[in-house]
């Protein structure tokens, strides 16, 4: 982060490790790999079986780098290639850039010199050098390699590689260190936020459109004559509408009065006899709402604060509403409700198969208690930066989660104490409380709950998770976006009765909760997962042979391990890391703001990135983006709705009278400030960059037509990108 300003190029991003598994999920044919060091290994490996199996000396470089000069002898000595920390991209250069590159200007063992002419070969090979005025110099270590490789024994130019040219006059193999280059996009950014409903609502409470736009229910009780479309329950002692199964007043069990729509008769039962049709259970009537709202305060003891917010109408088939009480309280805790009763929040999936407890920031003791007494070496588990195996249904939760579940925790406990006059279950002051509490993990369009167990926190914006856990929800473990919601939540709250009859309106729902994971019933991606400490030389070998994914055999996968005991732990891991976070815990494109910005960092990157053609990029952008964004809105200005500025009601035409029925006046949803939002940087983009005359012919076509829809523009106002 220091240097970051005085980044000018950027010649290599670096590697990307994709797994096994991946290609296995795919039936993809194996890539070859570059040679790495766990490659290196697999080899010296060998070597030492046939030769040396004993000798302690060569046994520590199988987990020490070795210096360059053991490189050399162990390359001279074993005939193995030499070791990938002194391997540079020779494949990526051609036999004319070698023959310049063995003609320096100045040499010898300790420094090399060039004329500026070769820096931009030594910038392909990823040699680290220095410059000096119009000289370049390679010192040290990278002087070292070159001497050694390169002039010790002059290489020959001919038709053959230049590994293999390099190869043949050292006497030391090279092999060669690039693979395969891919192109990364990002899929979605990272996702952590409370699930809620367009727009927010506290509780599922119909109310038309006598709360305005707001949807107020406090606005609403002040109407003289409120009439709501609900369930028609009726307390007979008090001879008034209820919500509840036991009239709020007196405790009566309340009944349900059907209406039958034709002859609008009131009947006990669900079907007229007169009229041999089913009758309704709800109807559109007259509801006392300031008296049970009144009512509803008493009894929690909270004053509900304006906006308390309302639907206008119930989605499901009986009209049925949800308790004020429950949405008073929820508005005291800052939550807000979904549609089937529960409170929720989402989380991007991240799979994940063992942890520090320092990652976590819970402590040994707690995880203790929870069950993890060893690490995955089964050494006791006494020490915070020991690596311990994650279980099949404990998960690790955003920080930002975890505060919104403390706050759930509490809202559950006072509807159970002031509601349903119960003892309290959670008891949650803060977020540590909360570690060992369950968690139902529910992903969209789909009706199966599974249940888990939070160990822990990070300040990163995904939940992590075994990729069975996550796979379980019939979710790929690949960066989806599913709900967490408290156990206890789900079990008091959440209602069928609430969902929608229509089709469709069942999914995203609890509807059944699974208890146990067990990973044959999984998806079969997740048992594609490779769970070996290391990859053999055989499979090394395999992907320079770029053998069927499914052809291989020498890698463990949890599909290997269905239905015996070892299918619930052993997932071991080839590579480590230090953190799961990285000095950032967000990404850039989650943290900026508009579009815009978003946009003019892409820019920025790509300007800097050696391997990146911007005029591509802003092509692309051009075409799949800023295009059909302009070309959208254009048409949503010609279809576009129109909303009265006080009760909120929505308009398909403008009417005659041109106003709203309350009388207030009625404005457009759509402006021209919206449909013409990119275009001025569209504009800008296609005379900078080489984007070719169609581009530029789109966005002046659409200037035009927009000219035509409102006239042509005074003047544009300046952007900020404009000063850049």
């Amino acid at each position: 982060m220091k240097i970051k300003n005085e980044i000018e190029k950027i010649l290599h991003l670096g590697d990307i490790l994709i797994s096994f598994g991946d290609f296995l999920e795919n039936n993809a044919q194996l890539v070859p790999t570059g040679y790495v060091e766990e490659f290196w290994i697999e080899e010296l490996k060998e070597k030492l079986e046939k030769y040396a199996p004993n000798d302690k000396y060569l046994i520590q470089f199988l987990t020490k780098i070795p210096t360059l000069d053991e490189a050399l002898k162990l390359s001279l000595d074993f005939q193995i290639p030499l070791h990938p920390q002194y391997l540079y991209f020779w494949d990526q250069i051609s036999t004319e850039d070698l023959l310049q590159i063995i003609q320096p200007t100045k040499i010898n063992e300790d420094s090399i010199e060039y004329s500026i002419e070769v820096k931009n070969i030594l910038e392909k090979l990823g040699v680290p050098h220095r410059m000096n005025n119009t000289q370049i110099i390679l010192e040290e270590t990278e002087a070292k390699i070159f001497f050694n490789l390169l002039f010790r024994n002059k290489p020959q130019i001919n038709d053959s590689s230049v590994p293999q040219i390099i190869s043949k006059s050292s006497g030391i193999q090279i092999k060669n260190k690039f693979s395969t280059s891919i192109g990364v996009r990002i899929g979605r950014p990272e996702k952590a936020a409370a699930r809620q409903m367009k727009p927010p609502t506290h509780v599922l409470f119909p109310i038309n459109d006598k709360g305005g736009p707001t949807r107020d229910l406090l606005k609403a009780s002040r109407q003289d004559n409120f009439f709501t479309n609900i369930f028609n329950r009726y307390c007979k002692e008090c001879n008034e509408p209820s919500i509840g199964i036991k009239c709020s007043n007196c405790g009566t069990k309340t009944t349900i009065i059907y209406r039958c729509n034709n002859c609008r008769d009131k009947l006990e039962t669900q079907y007229c006899e007169k009229c041999k049709r089913k009758a309704s259970s709800h109807s559109h009537q007259a509801f006392p709402l300031k008296a049970k709202l009144l009512q509803a305060q008493e009894k929690t003891g909270i004053r509900a604060q304006e906006p308390f917010k309302g639907v206008k109408e119930l989605i499901n088939q009986d009209r049925i509403a949800e308790p004020l009480e429950k949405g008073l309280i929820r508005q005291n805790f800052g939550l807000t409700v979904f549609k089937d009763g529960t409170v929720r929040f989402d989380a991007t999936n991240s799979p994940l198969t063992q942890f520090k407890p320092s990652w976590i920031g819970t402590s040994v003791e707690k995880l203790n208690s929870l069950g993890y007494m060893q690490d995955i070496d089964g050494k006791p588990l006494t020490n915070p930066d020991q690596i311990v195996e994650l279980r099949m249904q404990d998960i690790i939760i955003p920080n930002e989660s975890a505060r919104y579940l403390v706050s759930t925790c509490k809202y559950i406990d006072t509807i159970l104490e002031k509601f349903y006059e119960k003892s309290t279950f959670y008891n949650v002051k803060n977020t540590d409380e909360l570690i060992g509490h369950l968690i139902i993990g529910l992903a969209p369009h789909t009706s199966v709950g599974i249940v888990g167990r939070i160990i822990g926190y990070t300040e990163t914006h995904v939940c992590f998770a075994t990729p069975n856990w996550h796979s379980a929800k019939r979710r790929d473990a690949d960066g989806d976006a599913d709900s967490i919601m408290l156990l206890m939540d789900s079990l008091l709250n959440f209602s069928r009765q609430f969902l929608s009859d229509r089709i469709g309106g069942l999914m995203d729902a609890p509807l059944l909760i699974q208890p146990l994971v067990l990973p044959h019933e999984s998806q079969p991606q997740a048992h594609n997962l490779e769970v070996v400490k290391f990859l053999p030389l055989e499979f090394f070998k395999s992907t320079n042979n770029q053998n069927k994914a499914s052809d291989v055999n020498c890698v463990e996968i949890i599909k290997s391990r269905l239905e015996t005991e070892r299918q619930f732990y052993g997932y071991y891991f080839t590579h480590s890391t230090s953190s799961l976070t990285t000095s950032k815990s967000r990404s850039a494109y989650s943290t900026l703001g508009s579009m815009l910005d978003k946009f003019d960092m892409q820019i920025k990157n790509a300007e800097l990135i050696d391997a990146v053609n911007t005029s591509e990029i802003v092509s692309n952008v051009i075409s799949t983006h800023l295009v059909p964004d302009i070309m959208g809105n254009l048409r949503a200005y010609a279809r576009q709705n129109f909303r009265c500025t006080a009760c909120g009601k929505s308009y398909r035409r403008m009417p005659l009278i041109q106003t709203c029925i309350c009388g207030h006046n009625l404005i457009a949803t759509i402006t021209r400030g919206s449909v013409e939002k990119y275009l001025k940087l569209a504009k800008k983009l296609v005379e900078k960059y080489n984007v070719g005359e169609y581009q530029k012919g789109r966005i002046h076509a659409l200037s035009d037509e927009i000219d035509l829809v409102f006239g042509k523009n005074k003047g544009d106002q300046s952007l900020l990108t404009d000063y850049s």
